[in-house]
């Protein structure tokens, strides 16, 4: 599969999310070892795949050696950590996003081609935002 240029590792509603906004302009495959996680999931114009995402033959046999972006948003943390390392040491992905819950993982596994997202983030900088502009 070498026309896939994104990938999504998490088809939950913020993934399935992501790979809609993927596809738009994008070549995306979205993987997650529950098939029950691609229902609902229209409006999307890229490729499925039902499997484990620490499978690494899995990862190359569905295009990951060509992607340029990777998204990781699973449910667990050290799940997204290692595969995040993964992409980074072995795929050498030029773009990879993970999803922590837990924003203290961050320094694990945040680089030049690593960015980490994280809810307590997120919020913290938006808290910020909103009190300041209520606070002028």
């Amino acid at each position: 599969m070498s026309d896939i240029n994104c990938f999504v590792i998490g088809a939950g509603r913020l993934g399935k999310n992501i790979a809609k906004m993927l596809s738009r302009n994008n070549n995306v495959m979205i993987m997650d070892n529950d098939r029950s996680a691609f229902d609902e999931l229209d409006e999307y114009s890229g490729f499925m795949h039902v499997g484990d995402a620490l499978d690494l033959d899995s990862l190359v046999r569905h295009g990951i050696r060509d992607c340029h972006t990777v998204v990781i948003i699973t449910e667990d943390d050290n799940k997204n950590i290692m595969l995040a390392d993964v992409c980074n040491q072995i795929f050498h992905i030029p773009n990879i996003y993970i999803r922590l819950k837990d924003s203290r993982k961050e320094k694990l596994v945040e680089g030049e081609n690593v960015k980490c997202i994280s809810q307590f983030n997120l919020t913290l900088d938006y808290f910020a935002k909103v009190y300041g502009e209520d606070h002028r």
